[in-house]
């Protein structure tokens, strides 16, 4: 069951996400678990297209909103200036589709 929403939520995130490296899928996977220093590294390395993660800057902004949902009492003022930096680069349909991630990954981490 867990696979299937880890390629569920990977499919989310876009096809291009199958053409991340395996230490990056096994990172992202570990982040959609809910720890809150791998969400930050997935969301910079998906923000900048780096450390074999693809770029994706409407997954990049979601990470950055389920951050702040699931790690409130882990969260400072850098959480939520990155997602607000984070999240003012896309465009308004990429920032709701960017909420619907955020709301779906952070409901099946309260599950």
């Amino acid at each position: 069951m867990k696979k299937l929403f880890i390629l569920i939520t990977l499919s989310l995130f876009s096809l291009a996400s199958f053409s991340m490296t395996d230490k990056a899928q096994k990172e992202l996977e570990k982040a959609l678990k809910g720890d809150y220093q791998t969400l930050r590294n997935v969301a910079f390395a998906m923000e900048q297209g780096s450390f074999g993660h693809d770029k994706n800057i409407v997954s990049a902004c979601a990470l950055r909103r389920v951050i702040l949902f699931v790690n409130s009492d882990k969260a400072d003022d850098t959480d939520y200036a990155n997602e607000l930096i984070t999240c003012k680069n896309i465009h308004a349909t990429e920032n709701r589709q960017a909420w619907e991630i955020a709301l779906t990954i952070t409901k099946s981490l309260s599950n």
